[in-house]
């Protein structure tokens, strides 16, 4: 027996300290790509990374694993590390399901609406609209669709649409970075009439406001994308 080997208690910790390394590794890149400072299709050298932690390759390469997994990175064996910039089809693809599965989540969620729901996600609207921060906003944009479809009682339904708006990071930190600030007051006015339409329990107008609000996105997203994947 090793003497100098670490116990098993020891060695948890020191998997535990690597993982929160790696953790706080990614929180910081994952911040820096969402508000846009690190642009999309950047390369991310993992040497250079490393030494800008002052930490070893190990939780570096553990950091590009969680954000390849938010969708927000590609590894390439050849390429390397490179922030994720998605093609126009990966992007009318993903938005196609998800309009048709929030469609129903909305509609489900008007038929439930209650008046004392509203002011919580009203909340969330005031503060989406006040701020410039783009990693803030997209936050509290999924913060606002999800706590807004999970009154339909759809457990399985809302799951389904948490997993690809997740995966839509990739999109959607391209769209805030790029629109949000200046396209604050449209936004603005499209999550309230989707609030509005909840609140007059009229599912078919809470529909047709999430689908226009997905078109939007879609349209603002595609101008961003091109130019980038033309450079």
């Amino acid at each position: 027996m090793n003497p100098l080997a670490p116990s098993g208690k020891d060695r948890q910790a020191t998997t535990l300290a690597k993982q929160t390394i790696a953790e706080q590794i990614a929180q910081a890149l994952r911040q820096e790509i969402v508000s846009g400072q690190i642009p999309a299709g950047s390369r991310l050298p993992q040497v250079e990374i490393a030494q800008r932690f002052g930490v070893s390759t190990t939780p570096v390469r553990e950091a590009f694993g969680l954000l390849q997994r938010d969708g927000l990175v590609q590894i390439d064996t050849h390429r390397g590390v490179t922030v994720f910039l998605p093609t126009v089809q990966d992007l009318i693809e993903h938005y196609e399901i998800r309009t048709a599965l929030e469609m129903l989540a909305v509609e489900k969620a008007a038929e439930c609406f209650q008046p004392q729901d509203a002011p919580p996600l009203a909340a969330i609207l005031d503060a989406m609209h006040a701020t410039d921060d783009a990693a803030f906003y997209v936050e509290r944009n999924h913060q606002f669709h999800l706590r807004l479809y999970r009154l339909g009682r759809r457990a399985r339904l809302v799951t389904m649409i948490e997993e690809l708006r997740n995966a839509s990071l990739a999109y959607n930190h391209l769209y805030a970075a790029a629109d949000v600030p200046k396209d604050a007051r449209r936004l603005d006015a499209e999550h309230r009439e989707i609030l509005a339409a909840c609140q007059a329990n009229d599912p078919a107008r809470a529909a047709n406001a999430v689908r226009q609000h997905i078109q939007q996105t879609i349209q603002h997203l595609q101008a961003v994308i091109e130019p980038r994947r033309a450079e």
